[in-house]
Parts: C-alpha cells; structure tokens; sequence
C-alpha cells in the first residue's frame, strides 16, 4: 500500500505554486506538512490569512515594507535552523529503518528461499518484516517533508535578504529614485496576481466563511474616498401564502388557505408606512364572518422619534408571548432603552366590546438570561375591567432556552387568579435558513383572569380557564418553503373537558427585494 499525501480534489498545481510565492513575499507562513497534504477547506483558511495580510499592505510606504520584511527574515531564519534540525533527525531515523528493513528482508527472503516454510519460523520473520517495512516507509516520508521544508525555508529566506536589500536601495536612492523622500511601497505585480488568482479559486469557501466581507470592510475603511450611498428600496412587499389544517376534539377538520400581503413603503428616513392585507378561504369545516373577504387588517406609521421607537395606528400587539393577547391593536406604541427595554401601549385591543387598552412592560436580557415584567388594562364599554399582572425569567440551559410566566389576572368584582406557563424551546441561530428546525414545548395552568385571546391554535380560548401540554415544530425548506406541526392536551378549568388538537401548516413565502 502506498504511504503518502494524496493531492485533494479540484486544487490545479498552479495553486501550490501562487501560496508558495504569497509566503516568499512574506504574505503567508508556510505549515508544518506540505500544501498538498491539507484539504480544500484547510487551503481556503490559508489562502484566507494571506489576503488579508495583502489588503493590510496594500497601501504601505517602502519603511513599513522594509520593517514588514525584517520581522520576516527573523521568522524566517530561526524557522530554517529548527528545520534543519528537523532535517537530521529524520535522516537519521531513515537510516535507521533503511538499515533495520534491509536485515529483516534479508532474514525473511533467506529463509524462504532455503525452503524453511514452517508456520512457526516463518510467520515471526513475515510480521517482522512488514513491521520493519512499514516503518521504513513512515520513516521516508517524514525526511521527504523535512528535506522539502528546509529547501522552501531556504528559498523563502533568500528571497526576503534579496527583497530586503532592494528597498533599502530604493529609499536610499540608489537605483535612480528619488533618495530620502518618502515612497508608496509598490506591492509586487506577481502579488497582486497570486492574490486574485487565489481568491477566484477560492471564492466559494472565502464567501461562506465570510473573509471576503471582512476584506471589503478593511478596504473601505483605509480609503479616503467617500463611497456614494445608495438608497435602500423604498417599497417592499413581503407576501405570505399559507394552508392549515387543523381537528380539535368534537369538532370536525378546518382546512383553510390565506395570503397575506405585508407592504412596506420608507416615505422619510427611518420612517415607514406599513400595514398587512389578508385573504383567507375554509376550504372545509366551519366558515368564520370574513372568509373570502380581503380585509386591510393592520394599518400605521413606524419610526424613530429621537431614542423611541414609535408605531402609530392599526398593528399587531404580542402581550406576554401571547399567553395574554395575541391581535390587533389600535393606538400607539413606544418603544426604548438597551440593556433594559421598555415598551407602553395605548389605545384599544381589537376584541368586540373593548373601549380602551393600555399596557407597560419591562425587559432585561443578558447573554444568559434575561427577566422581564408587564402590565394589562382592558376597559369594555359594558363597565367590567380587567386587569393582569405578568412576571417572566428566561435562562438557557445549554442548546435549549428555558422559561417560566406567572400570571396574575384580576376581573373586576371577583377575586384574583394566579397561572403561569412553563416553556421550553430550541431555536438556533441560523432558524431562518434552509433544513433549520426550531420546536417549543410549553405546560400551561391559566384560570380565566390571565388571558383575553391566547396565540395558541389549540381550544384554551373555548374554555373557562384551562391546563395542560402544547407542543410544536418548524422546518424550513429551500426557496422559501416552511413546515408547521402543533399538538395540544389540554383540559378545562371549569368542567374538566378534555380538548386535543393536531393542527398543520404549508408556508411559502415572497418578497420583491433582496437582503
């Protein structure tokens, strides 16, 4: 079996060659094995380093070049002394086995053609022959890498005492320049080649790991120049296309189709007109007031106010992750203040019956954790008042992130009552691309006070208070394709009805701009 560095796939020689050169100009260090034992990727990472060393010298005078290349012949001597000792040790550890593989070879094949076939005389010359063999080979490689090192240190050293050399001409005047004065260091054309030349081939691996964002960022950064700005698009449209499916326990299966339209128009500077127009059809089940009805749902103006963040009209409010009010809101909302964000809303939530809403909540979020409080007023125009408290820790507990809500609801006229809900969830960074996958496992126990329309898409909204498990997944696919699973076990409050429900979802979504 042959012992070796097998070349990787799709890297042509010439790139050998052009990170050779880059580490000649001192632009690369050169690692332990030889270029052609690393993989694509590991190449990728060294091609890498070395642009980026390129683009922090690109604009150098000839001093600094001149300090750059004598810090580099330091590197570049002690690293050929230590390869040389590298050197003699590999060849005499080849010696060694040459020498120790030759007896072997010669006990085991004298043996053999003598006609001693004996298994027990035999089979201990055979594996102390291929062992002896074996060894000899590991030996061999490591003085070919240690003989190729000290050859390219070597050169690498030459050519940084010859480069030295020439600018120290160059700022002395000696070869015709203008002596004294300050120079721009004219980078190597073969640099600026190798360099280009090892960026298209590597592009892909640059682009993922993002070094060519970073390189593009050090390039605006060093120029003077001012850059023209380019206004971002001032409409966009995001569109949502979505069926579900849902059968919950003594009710028959809703399937339904929606679209909705999310138009985004930026008529100043951070201010924007948005607002949300929704279509939706029961394709079976029960049939709702507005279905096959589009209705311009959300309607308001966002922006900045100085510090706040201010959204004025008709939007969609998420009071306590929903496990108090999930809808439309009509009034005005701001929004300020980092670590410690705080958040008031005022006007009118969009049940039937609602005269007037308002609400203050309070967040801390830490890179661990994060704690939070809110309150909730609900006024209907029959007199009756709600009102509920919520308090809220959130820690991560290695991959997942753990949750805990108490919940304090208060009718008017009745005693207080107390829930909370229970909440385990994994959503990685990266959610939004595609075959991420995000879930959430929550436990509910909320009496009736501590909600007034839940998120959920289980039956906690039919009962009088409610209790138990909720479960569900995401998964997104490519171009912009996502997948939705929910499970419910919950059991009412009141009579103690049991309510199940599996319910689904198929999303595509459109957007007319890009990120």
């Amino acid at each position: 079996m042959a012992v070796g560095w097998a070349a990787p796939a799709q890297v042509q020689p010439w790139v050998y060659d052009s990170m050779l050169q880059l580490a000649a100009e001192g632009y690369m260090e050169l690692p332990l094995r030889p270029l052609n034992a690393y993989s694509r990727q590991e190449l990728s990472d060294m091609v890498a380093k070395a642009l980026n060393e390129v683009e922090k010298n690109r604009t150098g005078r000839l001093s600094d070049e001149y300090a750059r290349i004598t810090r580099l012949l330091v590197v570049d001597e002690v690293e050929l002394k230590l390869s040389r000792e590298q050197e003699a040790v590999a060849t005499s550890r080849c010696q060694r086995a040459r020498a120790k593989a030759a007896r072997a070879a010669e006990m085991y094949i004298r043996r053999s053609m003598q006609g001693q076939n004996r298994l027990e005389v035999m089979e201990p010359l055979k594996a102390k022959h291929d062992k002896a063999q074996a060894e000899l080979e590991y030996a061999a490689r490591d003085y070919a890498e240690a003989k190729t090192r000290c050859v390219q240190r070597a050169e690498l050293l030459a050519y940084a005492q010859k480069r030295q050399q020439s600018l120290l001409e160059a700022m002395n005047g000696s070869n015709g320049n203008n002596g004294g004065k300050p120079q721009a260091a004219a980078m190597p054309a073969s640099v600026l080649k190798n360099a280009g030349r090892l960026r298209a081939e590597f592009l892909s691996e640059l682009e993922k790991n993002g070094s060519l964002d970073k390189m593009s960022a050090r390039q605006q950064l060093a120029s003077n120049l001012p850059v023209r700005e380019v206004p971002d698009q001032a409409f966009k449209l995001d569109t949502e296309l979505r069926v579900d499916s849902g059968r919950s326990s003594g009710t028959q299966t809703r399937t339904r189709a929606r679209v909705r339209l999310y138009p985004d128009y930026e008529f100043a500077p951070n201010w924007h007109a948005k607002g949300m127009i929704e279509w939706q059809k029961t394709l079976s089940g029960r049939k709702f007031s507005k279905d096959g009805k589009v209705n311009f749902d959300r309607y308001y103006l966002s922006g900045k106010m100085g510090l706040v963040q201010t959204d004025i009209g008709a939007f969609g409010s998420l009071m306590a992750e929903g496990n108090v009010y999930d809808s439309k809101f009509k009034g005005v909302r701001l929004t300020a203040g980092k670590p410690v964000r705080y958040s008031v809303e005022a006007g009118k939530a969009g049940d039937d019956g609602m005269k007037r809403t308002y609400d203050l909540t309070v967040d801390y979020k830490a890179a661990a954790y994060g704690v939070g409080a809110g309150y909730y007023h609900f006024a209907y125009e029959n007199g009756q008042r709600d009102d509920i408290y919520m308090g809220n820790y959130r820690h991560n507990v290695g991959i997942f992130d753990a949750s805990a809500m108490l919940l304090h609801g208060r009718e008017q006229g009745k005693s207080g009552r107390t829930g909370y809900v229970l909440t385990l969830a994994y959503a990685p960074q990266n959610s939004w691309q595609p075959y991420a996958y995000s879930s959430w496992l929550k436990y509910y126990h909320q009496p009736r006070a501590t909600y007034i329309n839940h998120t959920m898409n289980g039956m906690g909204g039919g009962f009088n208070g409610f209790r138990g498990w909720g479960w569900g997944c995401s998964y997104n696919l490519p171009h912009d394709w996502s997948l939705g699973l929910e499970l419910y076990h919950l059991r009412s409050l009141d009579n103690g009805r049991t309510g199940n429900t599996i319910w689904g979802s198929v999303t595509k979504y459109f957007k007319n701009y890009r990120e």
